[in-house]
């Protein structure tokens, strides 16, 4: 079974969210009456220009209103979002998980075939794109990036995954919702990465002190992957 993971990052995602294009489908997932209106007012009435040099009469722009975007640093606005782009496993196929959380959107490819595998992703990638563009978002290619996850019995095979003319990089490993995954899933990237944040950080006495102290702490300097994967594992079992 040939898997891969193409972790994408959305250009400024909360703030090119279509105001028209929420509102309808907040409509659709039955939010109506005055919890609608309530939202539809939040959202409209905020107006926005630019001043150059604090001039705030001779050097600005005319006022704009304000048509994308969620507030930030808003209680709804990252609920919003999610709503926004709920749908978006909908365009998947059975070969194809897509994983969300929040701004982080990441697809998760199987397929058993390695002749059909590289068409299947180049599929999904597409169809992902004209579901942003449909919807107003746009991903940044050149921090988008694609890994195959291999055993030790598999091999990688060469993937070229493009859109327009522009070809997305392959990558041994990637930070993933705090995780720093390797196309292995033996951790040992994230784990040398904890460590050495436990080093050089104000907590560097105490880890070297528990270390000695605890049984939990194993080798030359190496954590317990338990110590340090619990929270995001559940996100990840779709790589497994």
């Amino acid at each position: 079974m040939m898997v891969g993971g193409i972790f994408c990052d959305l250009q400024k995602a909360v703030d090119c969210v279509n105001h028209n294009i929420l509102l309808t489908k907040l409509e659709f997932y039955g939010i109506t009456g005055i919890t609608y209106k309530l939202i539809k007012s939040y959202l409209g009435g905020r107006y926005q220009r630019v001043v150059l040099n604090n001039h705030s009469s001779s050097l600005c722009s005319n006022w704009g209103e304000i048509t994308h975007g969620v507030p930030q640093g808003s209680i709804l606005g990252p609920l919003l979002f999610l709503l926004y782009i709920n749908d978006l496993p909908q365009i998947t196929s059975d070969n194809s998980k897509i994983v969300l959380c929040a701004e982080d959107t990441n697809i998760i490819i199987t397929n058993p075939n390695p002749t059909n595998f590289e068409n299947c992703v180049n599929n999904i990638f597409q169809h992902i794109n004209e579901w942003f563009s449909t919807n107003s978002l746009s991903l940044n290619l050149d921090k988008t990036h694609y890994m195959q996850f291999v055993t030790k019995n598999s091999s990688l095979i060469d993937v070229n995954i493009t859109h327009g003319n522009k070809k997305i990089a392959n990558a041994c490993n990637t930070k993933f919702l705090g995780l720093t995954l390797d196309n292995k899933l033996s951790w040992k990237t994230h784990i040398d990465t904890i460590i050495i944040y436990y080093r050089y950080s104000a907590l560097g006495p105490v880890w070297a002190q528990t270390r000695v102290q605890s049984g939990d702490w194993y080798g030359s300097g190496t954590l317990h992957p338990g110590h340090v994967l619990r929270g995001s594992l559940p996100l990840l079992s779709p790589a497994f």
